[in-house]
């Protein structure tokens, strides 16, 4: 089943509809330190950690096929991981990824993807005014607008943030992880 027509606004729209059916499950910490109230948003990610405790509880469901753990979201809902592709397939269809971040009003401030590796492609969908991503490449802040066409580039390199906005926001990054390999299929 194909999720997406080529057309940009019907495609964000059909995405926007995946995006309302997440939990974004933040930590406390964070939500305070950047000034997010738990109800108004937040962020949560898909993919794969080496990290196989959640909690001394908790453990994560193992992947064989990738040698690394299954994130909390990636376990319930892998039908997400179908739909990034396709929308992917559809949109930059040379870019591999392993990972994605979801996040919903979720106003970051400067920082650098430690995580990441290579580019990375934000997309946003929503209604909402503002919320420019800006990307610092060398003494310039160049703003985009990843609900125009997806953003291409790396944060592991360039500090980058997100501008002031009202309405709600949703944004996808497509990366790839400090563990990624491409897939070899």
């Amino acid at each position: 089943m194909s999720f997406f027509s080529g057309d940009w606004k019907s495609d964000l729209l059909v995405l926007e509809s995946f995006l309302e059916t997440i939990e974004y499950k933040t930590a406390t910490d964070r939500l305070k330190a950047f000034g997010i109230k738990r109800s108004e948003g937040g962020s949560v990610t898909l993919g794969y950690t080496s990290r196989g405790k959640m909690s001394e509880t908790k453990c994560r469901e193992f992947c064989p096929i990738k040698k690394k753990y299954k994130t909390k979201l990636m376990s319930e809902r892998p039908e997400l991981l179908e739909m990034l592709e396709q929308f992917r397939d559809t949109w930059f269809p040379c870019y591999q990824f392993d990972s994605a971040q979801f996040n919903r009003n979720y106003k970051i401030p400067p920082h650098r993807d430690k995580g990441n590796v290579g580019d990375s492609v934000v997309v946003c969908c929503g209604e909402f005014t503002g919320g420019e991503l800006v990307v610092n490449v060398g003494d310039d802040n160049i703003s985009f607008r990843p609900d125009k066409q997806p953003v291409v580039f790396n944060g592991s390199i360039h500090t980058h943030w997100v501008k002031e906005f009202e309405g709600l926001r949703y944004s996808v990054v497509f990366f790839k992880s400090r563990f990624w390999k491409p897939d070899t299929d």
